[in-house]
């Protein structure tokens, strides 16, 4: 991930350096490093999506344990509670689920903030080694064609960062976390809107507030979604 990323911007800009040069030495060194960048430029996309893979099974493989041991927690511990009060019994188990709620949320939070920075990186470094290279190619004609190429990248990375919204995306799903964790801790310490009230209450105004909360970021999700809609229809 990280060469992907800074190791193809340091390998694009070896590689203007030696475009830069002369002599019959540097003439193959140059060649060497157009292929190689080609190569690292064209295999990144794929080496990404491995890591994002492997890391996304490992990740699923341990919500199911977590999922499954909470389970068997609920079963054998709160049998004779889920008998005489089944929504209450219910509820606490809801209230169990939050910490795995909560940590979805903000995954999906880092992720999209984690391809915006990307991106930003992409557009603020591609900018600063167009210039130097549209500066150079007043005496090197050669590499006009360098600035042609990191000029398209950096405008594909500002196309894809205004389309998708990514920061947004971002910003809500931490909000959204931030918010149904603030929930989760008042109901345990019974503070706030939870204080002063029964155990049935309690849990069935948390219930209720997570499941606004939710239904708040699905509807801003659902906005988001349907902009990148409008703009593909357009």
């Amino acid at each position: 991930m990280i060469w992907a990323i800074f190791g193809n911007v340091i390998l694009v800009a070896a590689t203007v350096v030696v475009s830069l040069l002369e002599g019959d030495a540097i003439e193959r060194l140059r060649i060497y490093a157009y292929v190689l960048t080609i190569l690292s430029l064209a295999g990144s996309p794929f080496l990404i999506y491995y890591q994002y893979k492997r890391s996304r099974n490992v990740r699923l493989f341990i919500k199911k344990l977590n999922l499954v041991l909470r389970k068997n927690k609920h079963l054998s511990g709160d049998e004779e509670e889920t008998q005489s009060d089944p929504v209450l019994a219910h509820q606490k188990q809801y209230r169990d689920e939050m910490p795995d709620i909560i940590a979805d949320f903000r995954e999906g939070a880092n992720k999209y903030r984690s391809v915006h920075n990307r991106w930003q990186s992409v557009i603020i470094i591609g900018s600063v080694l167009t210039s130097a290279i549209t500066t150079a190619s007043v005496s090197f004609g050669y590499v006009r064609w360098v600035a042609v190429v990191v000029s398209f990248i950096v405008g594909l990375a500002a196309g894809f960062t205004g389309y998708f919204k990514y920061r947004e995306r971002s910003f809500n799903l931490q909000w959204t976390s931030d918010a149904i964790e603030r929930e989760y801790q008042s109901v345990e310490l019974r503070v706030g809107k939870y204080a002063n009230r029964s155990e049935p209450e309690a849990f069935a105004l948390f219930a209720s507030v997570v499941e606004q909360l939710r239904d708040e970021q699905a509807k801003r999700q659902q906005q988001l979604d349907q902009h990148v809609e409008i703009k593909r229809e357009q």
